[in-house]
């Protein structure tokens, strides 16, 4: 829109209102009338005032808009980042947890299979025990049948086995709290993934920015356009008001054209109108009559800018209430991390305590039973090894016992035939010589030979024709050596020789 003092003028375009298509005629001069009805249509458009002030609301709202998107985008960022270093410690804490109850675990089944085996060692070997018998000649007459078992302590077996069976509960206990511990942090990190996923996505990111700082230059050139258009109406408006002054009767015209107009509409005709030529009145008719066409385009414009400005201010607090909620979600996740974290220390003692009783108890407590089962097993091996060399043992004493004895008759006999011999011998010395020799010659003369004797010392009890001792080889206290069958005294042997 143009001026006497500037030649340019309003955007043009097609459309008009109707009065001012009437009023346009190139060919027609301007009349009064003409005139009033520019005049009012000016007063009228200047209302689009209300779309400049509601404009400088909506740039000053947005200005503050682009501080809070500054801090909440800053403020969200350094929250989720926060948030994943956290998720991360956690979740290592549990794998941590894990790996130590997995480690446990892989140790205690291969303990408890070593523990199984030696125990199933050990019970082979009193199987062997319980199906030895003792051979009856080595008891006692009428005795009830016996086995080797019946001479081991087979409490310390029993007391052995039911420690390590309180110790195994006591590691199970262990575990099962362990568990229920992981079962509660399992489902907290659940709840807390579930609650991050929940988080509204940040409308901004590195490939698709915040779009408040483009919006707010948006606005700020609406503005501007807004404030520049509207400019130009008061411009034309001032046109109108000049317009009606050089004209005769023109500014009682405008006054009772704009009734109940406020008093200033009346004051902008009270001071008289500066000195004009005709050309330049001719001038600025020309300048008004073409600029009263592009009020209607001004308008719409400015309200257009005002309806866009508004959009834009409605995008901007529409990203804004996003960043909010999530600030807010944002914030509640943070609550919900250290909650999460007092709740982590208590998983931690309690797997803490879980590895510390393996350690101090279940551990030395598996390795220990493990060593006894297999000291146990190795004892009574040896004890059913010793059980067979005894058998050896007892048929070789009665071999040497046999052989003894025939020495010892044999001796007898020899030393029953000297006897005989010596005592023929002073029998017949004395019949040749006794009638000469005085007995006080040697006192010993007449003595009959001295007699020796081959006896058993100890005793050796009547059986498999074997005699009873008398009461001087009770008193030595040696017990006889039992007679023991031929194929008892094999299958000793052989058990001694497979175990050599």
């Amino acid at each position: 829109m143009a001026s006497p003092d500037s030649p340019a003028s309003l955007e043009s375009s097609s459309s008009s209102n109707s009065s001012s298509s009437r009023s346009f005629n190139p060919n027609r001069p301007q009349t009064l009338e003409d005139l009033v009805n520019h005049f009012v249509a000016s007063k009228r458009s200047l209302n689009t005032q209300t779309v400049l002030w509601r404009a400088n609301d909506i740039v000053t709202s947005a200005r503050e808009l682009l501080e809070e998107n500054a801090i909440l985008a800053a403020k969200n960022a350094s929250i989720r980042n926060i948030v994943d270093e956290q998720v991360d410690a956690l979740e290592g804490v549990r794998r941590g947890i894990d790996a130590v109850e997995a480690e446990v675990q892989a140790e205690f089944k291969q303990l408890l299979h070593e523990l199984d085996a030696s125990f199933a060692g050990l019970q082979s070997t009193l199987a062997v025990l319980r199906d030895t018998p003792i051979e009856s000649v080595l008891q006692p007459p009428g005795t009830p049948q016996k086995h080797l078992y019946d001479f081991i302590d087979s409490a310390t077996v029993t007391n052995l086995k039911d420690s390590l069976r309180a110790c195994i509960d006591r590691y199970n206990e262990a575990r099962s709290k362990l568990s229920e511990s992981n079962d509660a942090f399992d489902m907290s990190l659940d709840n807390l993934h579930s609650s991050i996923e929940n988080v509204p996505n940040s409308p901004a990111t590195t490939s698709n920015p915040s779009p408040i700082p483009v919006v707010y230059h948006d606005l700020e050139g609406h503005a501007k356009e807004a404030a520049q258009a509207f400019q130009s109406l008061v411009r034309h408006y001032d046109l109108c008001v000049t317009a009606l002054r050089h004209t005769e009767g023109g500014s009682a015209a405008a006054t009772q054209a704009t009734g109940d107009a406020p008093v200033s509409s009346a004051d902008e005709f009270s001071a008289p109108p500066e000195p004009m030529t005709e050309e330049e009145r001719q001038e600025m008719l020309a300048v008004l009559q073409k600029d009263a066409r592009e009020v209607d385009d001004v308008v719409s414009e400015i309200r257009e800018r005002g309806s866009e400005m508004t959009y834009l201010l409605s995008q901007a607090e529409d990203h804004i209430t996003h960043l909010r909620n999530e600030d807010t979600a944002l914030n509640s996740i943070l609550r919900l991390l250290s909650h999460l974290a007092t709740q982590v220390k208590g998983h931690i003692a309690t797997s803490r305590s879980f590895h510390a009783s393996w350690l101090e108890d279940t551990r030395p407590a598996l390795l220990s039973g493990v060593e006894e089962w297999e000291n146990q097993r190795e004892f009574y091996e040896r004890f059913d090894l010793a059980y067979a060399e005894l058998l050896v043992e007892i048929s070789s004493r009665r071999r040497r016992h046999e052989k003894a004895k025939r020495k010892a008759e044999e001796a007898q006999r020899e030393l029953e035939r000297l006897y005989a011999e010596d005592e023929k011998a002073r029998e017949h010395f004395t019949l040749a010589q006794g009638d000469f020799l005085p007995l006080d010659i040697w006192p010993g003369l007449r003595d009959p030979p001295r007699k020796y004797e081959v006896r058993i010392l100890g005793i050796e009890r009547a059986e498999e024709g074997v005699d009873a001792p008398d009461e001087e080889e009770a008193e030595h206290g040696v017990q006889s050596i039992p007679q023991l069958g031929r194929n008892v005294v094999e299958r000793a042997l052989t058990r001694v020789k497979r175990r050599m």
